[in-house]
């Protein structure tokens, strides 16, 4: 049975991504501040911007999940504010959530990652690939998005010579209640967006494929996006 530790798994694309490794059997382990309440998920309450939060969750892996076999840094926040308005403090967690959490995670359980020639799926974002309409008043997101691509290349060539892979994945926009939790902004087109559960089967997909082949990065978007 495989065990895959999912950050920001309590809600939307993790949530979604949980769910379906449950019902395929595998072992789900979420860290983020809320509970995944799905049946079977087990969970480890951390605050991605604390870093002690962050070595309690890494100690707690090393003491109980050892042996995990996928880790996914899933979560995220968007840091929306107008260029000339966002403050220090937003840009600050922003930057602690989406590039710092992820990346650390890496780092602390990277001989784990090699010794057990884990995966490691980061979820970006294709703001980070170059400027699309719509990324107006995300300064912090998509520079700290930028920072997280940085950073999977340089783990990749540090991952190129053990069995362990990394793959990076530009996503594109997905029903998702982000925007909303950051700035009250409800989406009124759902319908017009990817679903979190299609989106999950993709991830399912990279998930099971053998380990002599490698997908280094993939962009998923939304029909009619690209370039």
């Amino acid at each position: 049975m495989k065990t895959v530790i999912i950050t920001g798994a309590s809600d939307g694309l993790g949530k979604a991504v949980a769910k379906l490794l449950l019902d395929k059997g595998m072992r789900v382990v979420n860290i983020s501040r809320s509970k995944c309440d799905l049946n079977g998920a087990e969970n480890i309450a951390c605050d991605l911007s604390n870093q002690e939060d962050l070595d309690r969750a890494v100690q707690t892996i090393k003491e109980k999940y050892s042996d995990f076999d996928v880790l996914i840094n899933n979560a995220a926040i968007v840091g929306y504010a107008p260029i000339n308005e966002i403050d220090y403090a937003k840009f600050e967690k922003t930057w602690k959530v989406n590039t710092i959490a992820p990346l650390y995670l890496i780092s602390k359980l990277f001989d784990l990652i090699v010794e057990n020639a884990a995966d490691v799926i980061n979820i970006g974002t294709t703001h980070s690939q170059h400027a699309h309409p719509g990324a107006e008043n995300q300064l912090a997101y998509c520079a700290s998005k930028y920072g997280l691509r940085g950073g999977s290349y340089n783990i990749s060539m540090e991952l190129k010579k053990t069995k362990a892979r990394l793959v990076h994945v530009y996503m594109g926009g997905f029903q998702s209640k982000m925007h909303e939790k950051d700035y009250g902004n409800v989406m009124t087109d759902p319908e017009n967006w990817m679903k979190p559960s299609d989106l999950a089967d993709i991830i399912l997909y990279i998930i099971n494929l053998p380990k002599q082949i490698e997908i280094s990065e993939i962009t998923i978007n939304r029909k009619g996006r690209r370039g």
